[in-house]
Formats: structure tokens, C-alpha cells, sequence
């Protein structure tokens, strides 16, 4: 297996340990939508396993340098809210400026929907929780490239994966960075012998009916 296969594989199997990353078939999660799910993904979980949650900071720098280069990283922009603590995180590892981005500007002060200091030609890293479809990145990639700074990629600690190796906006394609992804999560509860093959199946036709692409198993 290849070494960032065994990132995702050791990333998935923490996500399940702390319950960041849940399956129940017969006591299903509502959502906000008020549809029922049997998955359910909290990356914010973590911020509250020390040890954990040092494991995937180290795997994220790691990903980050082989995939992106940190030295041409100029600031970690963390996105409002569940994005901040990881961006935080991030950047004091890598001694890199931090800046996190509101959902929308402040209607008071200065009416400003960034936090810090973004400065024009500068790249930037993005981070938040977790992608799915990518929409609530929008607004936040906006807010970046107003400042005249470009957006080397997003990280995320867990990618659904309806969009894989990249998000597209405004024809332009910003590289999203992962730890894991629902195979790996899925290929944990199997190694457990928490889901039979049964249930593996209605999980899997669950996520591709809510667009997840790559629920293949490395091979």
C-alpha cells in the first residue's frame, strides 16, 4: 500500500476510534435537512482527543508538503467555524500566519469578513472540517481571491468525495487535500466486523445515491 494510502487508512481508523466519523443502519441520524442518514461525519469530535488529534495534524503537514509544498504557502486561512481550530493548528506546527474567514462579513467595525491578514499575490491554504458537495467553500474562496491572493488548495480532514482531487469554481480548479475518505471509513468497519456485507451494501448505494464517486477498495 502506498504511503498516502496509509495515511487515509490510519486517519479513517482514528475518525472511527472518536466517533468523528459514525454508520448506524438501525438507529438512523436526522440531519439538518430532516433527512434521515446512515452516516454521520463530525469532524469537530477531534478537537477534544489531544492524542488523536496531534496524529492527524502531523498526517495533514505531511500530505500538505508532498502535495502542495508548504514553503510556497504564504498563510493557513481557517474557514468559519468547524475550519479555525485545524487552520490553528496548522499553522503553529508550521510557524506559517494564520487568518480565518467568516461565512459573511461583520455588519458592525469594519465590516470585515476576514480575520488577520491576507495580502494580494499572496497563496494561501484554505482548511476546513470536512467537504461534501463544496458549496459553504464558496463563499470563503470569494472572500480570498477579493484580497488579490491566490488559493493554492483546500485541506480537509475528511473528504465525502462527490468532488475527488478537485473543486471546481468559476472554471478554475483549486486541489482539495484529504485525509480520508468514506472508502477508508468503510474498509475500517469491515477490518471491525461492525457492518456485514449486507450493510456495507445499503451504505455504499446510500452514498453514491448522494453523489460519492470512489467507494472502490485499493487495490
Amino acid at each position: 500500500m502506498k504511503k498516502e494510502n496509509k495515511i487515509s487508512g490510519y486517519s479513517a481508523k482514528i475518525l472511527v476510534e472518536t466517533k468523528c466519523v459514525d454508520i448506524s443502519l438501525k438507529k438512523k441520524f436526522k440531519l439538518t435537512s430532516g433527512k434521515e442518514s446512515p452516516i454521520y461525519c463530525d469532524c469537530r469530535r477531534i478537537i477534544s482527543f489531544p492524542k488523536q488529534r496531534d496524529q492527524l495534524i502531523n498526517f495533514a503537514i505531511k500530505k500538505i508538503q508532498s502535495e502542495c509544498s508548504l514553503e510556497k504557502i504564504n498563510n493557513i486561512a481557517g474557514g468559519e467555524s468547524a475550519g479555525i481550530p485545524f487552520a490553528s493548528f496548522i499553522s503553529q506546527k508550521t510557524n506559517h500566519p494564520l487568518s480565518y474567514i467568516r461565512k459573511e462579513k461583520k455588519k458592525f467595525g469594519k465590516n470585515s469578513q476576514i480575520e488577520g491578514i491576507i495580502k494580494p499575490k499572496e497563496n494561501v491554504l484554505l482548511v476546513e472540517d470536512l467537504m461534501t458537495d463544496g458549496g459553504s467553500k464558496i463563499n470563503f474562496i470569494k472572500a480570498i481571491l477579493k484580497t488579490g491572493a491566490n488559493i493554492s488548495a483546500i485541506f480537509v480532514i475528511f473528504n465525502y468525495g462527490i468532488n475527488l482531487d478537485y473543486f471546481l469554481i468559476n472554471k478554475k480548479k483549486i486541489k482539495i487535500i484529504y485525509l480520508a475518505t468514506w472508502r477508508e471509513v468503510i474498509e475500517e468497519y469491515v477490518k471491525k466486523k461492525s457492518i456485514t456485507k449486507k450493510d456495507r451494501k445499503l451504505i455504499e448505494e446510500f452514498l453514491y445515491s448522494i453523489g460519492v464517486k470512489n467507494l472502490k477498495s485499493y487495490p
